[in-house]
């Protein structure tokens, strides 16, 4: 429950996607999110703990391509803020079509670059597992489904907090 409500990339970009385009587009990213968190799940299952444990260089060239792929989103979300504060105010804001984005492509890349993410599926999450249990495959379902349950609440929470906002400024 902790590490779901610490927030990292994923809650940020839903919460700034429901400010900016809506509940409908913000679920479309938290769907994305989901998926990512999910294929994520898949690997820890598959061995991918193992492989980056054995492989460090792998494992820093993740995080690498997550964070340049991080700073590009953020920067290009503050670049698109500030063109929108120049702007004359007479001028109405134009409104981004929503499949032009598409929340839920850059959520699932999000999720599967996200460092935190990948450190806690894949060195945190496989600890709760225990493998000596006949059946261990059942308690990485029980405890993804936990997870995901968790994560979908906190997001619909960020989701429906970030259209009040967003209508309160307004």
């Amino acid at each position: 429950l902790f590490v779901v409500l610490i927030p990292g990339p994923n809650s940020l970009y839903v919460i700034a996607l429901a400010a900016q385009h809506g509940a409908r587009s913000a679920y479309r990213a938290a769907y994305g999110i989901f998926l990512g968190d999910t294929i994520l799940m898949s690997l820890t299952v598959a061995g991918a703990a193992s492989l980056l444990r054995t492989t460090p260089q792998l494992f820093v060239a993740f995080k690498l391509v997550g964070a340049i792929y991080l700073s590009w989103m953020g920067v290009k979300l503050l670049y698109t803020t500030v063109c929108k504060l120049r702007q004359p105010e007479a001028a109405p804001l134009k409104e981004v079509p929503i499949q032009s984005h598409k929340p839920f492509t850059k959520a699932l890349l999000i999720s599967l670059l996200n460092p935190k993410a990948i450190f806690f599926f894949l060195s945190f999450f496989i600890q709760f597992v225990d493998p000596t249990y006949q059946y261990p495959i059942l308690s990485f379902t029980l405890l993804g489904l936990v997870l995901q349950t968790f994560s979908m609440i906190y997001l619909s929470i960020l989701i429906f907090s970030g259209v009040r906002l967003a209508t309160l400024f307004r």
